[in-house]
């Protein structure tokens, strides 16, 4: 790749400082005003049923469109977006009376060929439609912000901060990590209620580096790919080597390794705010936070002075700024 062209890349998404919260909610609430609106076509409507090419290409619109319409055409009017979806959702609330969906008998709890013990968890641990939501809207949200970030239709503010701040994007990031470790956690409560004898640490640590092989092979590909194709990388995003796939890869064992203390900590709520304030003491009272903003990185093309320029881990070290 042209030097120039890979600085200029790279710049284009650096020393960028993030927006306001306010905005990020603006942009994001979209994701629910279309479920809303979807919502109400269907209750109220049966619009869905059957799922007809013109269900499709609507859902598609709903759910898709309106994301990409939020984060690029209605990014400076993200509240705009947010009134035309909800309000034909409201009206439809209002003057359309619910339709009543024929729904298949539930059999019944003595012919399910499972003990009850199998019922019980299952009706302990249901599959929750809203879940299911929030991580639909959280991929589409993701994929397009990865695609539209080179693009001048997509707002620098939505792209991710270099230090300090928030940015779309780096909630994006929270969000899957969070995503992750609910997924992750659902096995370890299901384990916990399964009468079954509960297996060592070490076999429920290999489960789950099991479980975590194919995100860290992605992660390992990506990383190949990146570095042979000497491909524009933004080195200050997750330093010169890690990528988010090594990110949700290593999720699983951390929460095996985190579950097994709830045999010393037995509460849920004190193990996270112990393991908060030992973090924050590490940061403060060690090296590691100069570590993260400040360890020195690789050597790559400067655009002013044509020169190798010193990134960092977390943030680009030059004695001038890359313009944009």
């Amino acid at each position: 790749m042209d030097p120039s062209y890979k600085a200029r890349k790279e710049a284009f998404v650096s020393n960028l400082a993030g927006s306001s919260i306010s905005d990020i909610n603006a942009v994001a609430l979209v994701a629910p005003a279309a479920v809303l609106l979807w919502s109400a076509l269907q209750s109220r409507l049966s619009f869905f049923t059957p799922y007809s090419p013109a269900a499709l290409l609507t859902d598609f619109i709903l759910n898709v469109l309106a994301i990409l319409f939020a984060t690029t055409a209605y990014s400076s009017a993200p509240v705009l977006l947010n009134i035309l979806l909800i309000t034909p959702a409201v009206l439809l609330y209002l003057t359309q009376p619910p339709q009543r969906l024929q729904q298949k008998a539930k059999p019944s709890r003595k012919l399910v060929n499972h003990d009850d013990r199998s019922a019980d968890q299952a009706e302990a641990l249901p599959v929750h439609p809203f879940l299911s939501t929030y991580r639909a809207a959280m991929m589409v949200i993701t994929c397009v912000a990865i695609l539209a970030v080179d693009f001048r239709v997509f707002p620098r503010r939505f792209a991710k901060v270099e230090n300090w701040g928030t940015s779309l994007m780096d909630l994006g990031v929270g969000s899957f990590v969070f995503s992750a470790g609910v997924v992750s956690a659902r096995a370890v409560l299901k384990s916990r209620a399964s009468a079954a004898k509960k297996k060592s640490f070490i076999g429920r640590l290999v489960q789950s580096l099991r479980h975590s092989v194919p995100l860290l092979v992605l992660g390992l590909i990506r990383l190949w790919s990146v570095k042979g194709l000497d491909y524009a990388e933004h080195v200050t995003e997750y330093g010169v080597h890690w990528n988010f796939f090594f990110t949700l890869g290593f999720l699983p064992p951390f929460v095996e390794v985190f579950d097994s203390l709830t045999a010393l900590i037995p509460s849920y709520e004190a193990l996270a705010v112990i393991i908060s304030i030992a973090y924050q003491i590490a940061l403060e009272s060690t090296n590691l936070k100069s570590y993260i903003l400040v360890s020195p990185g690789d050597q790559t093309y400067c655009p002013r002075t044509a020169k190798g320029c010193s990134h960092s881990w977390g943030i680009l070290q030059s004695s001038s700024p890359v313009a944009g």
